[in-house]
C-alpha cells in the first residue's frame, strides 16, 4: 500500500508501556528506514508529557513550571496596572490548566506542589506575603483556589463527555465502563469528595 506520508527516523522514538510482569524482559530493536529508534521513558505529545509507567508527575511538573513562567511574565509586564486588571490577567492566563482532566496517576506531593505554586502566584498578583491565608484571599478577591479550578475543569469535561453525540463515546457511556473505569472513579472522587 502506498501513501504520501514520509516518516522521519531522527524525530521518531519508541515508548514501551511495561506491566509489572514485563519489567525484566528484553525488548527488540525497532527500526524505521534502517535506523534504530531510541526507546524513551517520557515523551512530549501535544504539549503533555506521557511516561512509560503512565504516571502524571512529569505533566503536573510541566504545568507548575508553566504557571510560574506565565505568572512572572504577567507580573513584570503589568506591574503598574490596577489590582482588577492583574486579577483578570491571572484568571485568564494562570487558571486554565491544560490536561488536568487526564491526570489520575500521581503522587499527592506532586499535586500539592502545583497547589502551592498556584497560590504563591496569586499572592504575588495581589501583593500579599506568602504566609497569608489562601482561602481568605480567594474569598476576598473572588478568585477560585487551585482545587476548585481542578474540580470545575473535571466537571465540565465530564458534562461534555456525557452530552457527546459521538457513537463510540455513547457506547462507552451506556456500558458498565462508565461507572467502573479508574478515571471515572477518580473524577467522582475529585468532584464529590473533599480531598
Amino acid at each position: 500500500m502506498s501513501h504520501d506520508v514520509k516518516y522521519n527516523a531522527k524525530k521518531s522514538a519508541v515508548m514501551i508501556f511495561r506491566s509489572a510482569t514485563l519489567k525484566g524482559c528484553s525488548i527488540p530493536e525497532f527500526k524505521l528506514k534502517w535506523v534504530t529508534l531510541h526507546v524513551v521513558a517520557t515523551y512530549k505529545y501535544l504539549g503533555n508529557y506521557i511516561s512509560d509507567d503512565l504516571s502524571d508527575g512529569d505533566d503536573i511538573n510541566r504545568q507548575r513550571r508553566t504557571l510560574y513562567v506565565q505568572g512572572n511574565i504577567i507580573l513584570r509586564k503589568f506591574s503598574m496596572c490596577s489590582l482588577e486588571v492583574k486579577l483578570t490577567l491571572f484568571r485568564s492566563y494562570c487558571s486554565p490548566m491544560y490536561g488536568v482532566q487526564l491526570w489520575w496517576n500521581y503522587k499527592k506531593s506532586t499535586l500539592n506542589r502545583l497547589h502551592i505554586a498556584y497560590h504563591n502566584i496569586l499572592k504575588l498578583f495581589i501583593g500579599m506575603s506568602k504566609y497569608e491565608s489562601t482561602s481568605l484571599l480567594c474569598t476576598l478577591f473572588d478568585v477560585q483556589c487551585c482545587q476548585s479550578v481542578i474540580r470545575n475543569m473535571v466537571y465540565r469535561f465530564m458534562c461534555r463527555l456525557d452530552s457527546s453525540v459521538n457513537c463510540i463515546l455513547n457506547d462507552i457511556l451506556t456500558s458498565s465502563l462508565r461507572f467502573t473505569s479508574r478515571i471515572r472513579k477518580h473524577w467522582n472522587k475529585l468532584i464529590y469528595m473533599n480531598t
